[in-house]
């Protein structure tokens, strides 16, 4: 290493500790909060979850449909091959209509799934905007620096909150203007 590429680098830790030491020096406010308790409250979030299952409900129906319409043809096939009068080729032609009916149902199934994603992720997102707003007017008012999601996909993402950090999801749930049931559990609690 040399010498230039050696003060480099540590001109380069300097940029880096320094704002740290500063930051430290000040006090650091740090907040969490858990935002699926908050969405699940948002009143559209129980719309979202109705129409969602209104689509579903439809999807599913239409795929039964398909799928009643495969057993039958698969049924038919059976006693037409069992049938005197039945040809190799009649039988093949039966077997590539069943072939592709079966093509369609699973790509009417991975239509309807991907159809069903969108829609959720369609109708979630100004749900998320309004629920960052709210943890943005909370986050100024309290002062803080950063705030934390305290779970991901039911995971925990914040394994330990010392008393020093806040955890402002009833905050956000009263800038947004819904009930504040029993406070969340801590994050630091056995099992969370």
């Amino acid at each position: 290493m040399t010498l230039r590429s050696t003060l480099q680098a540590l001109g380069l830790t300097a940029a880096i500790l320094v704002p740290m030491l500063g930051a430290q020096a000040q006090s650091v406010r740090i907040g969490y909060l858990d935002p699926d308790i908050i969405i699940v409250q948002m009143p559209e979030y129980a719309l979202m979850r109705d129409s969602l299952q209104l689509r579903d409900e439809v999807i599913s129906g239409d795929l039964q449909a398909r799928e009643d319409i495969l057993r039958a043809k698969f049924e038919e096939l059976q006693q037409f091959a069992q049938s005197a009068v039945a040809s190799a080729e009649a039988q093949q032609d039966r077997e590539n209509e069943i072939l592709s009916l079966q093509r369609d149902l699973e790509q009417a199934e991975s239509q309807g799934r991907a159809e069903l994603a969108q829609r959720e992720s369609q109708m979630l997102q100004p749900m998320l905007m309004r629920l960052q707003e709210a943890i943005d007017a909370i986050a100024g008012e309290m002062n803080l620096m950063m705030v934390f999601s305290a779970r991901a996909n039911n995971a925990p993402v914040i394994l330990f909150a010392s008393d020093e950090a806040f955890n402002i999801t009833n905050p956000v749930m009263a800038e947004l203007g819904l009930d504040i049931g029993p406070p969340p559990p801590p994050v630091n609690a056995a099992g969370n």
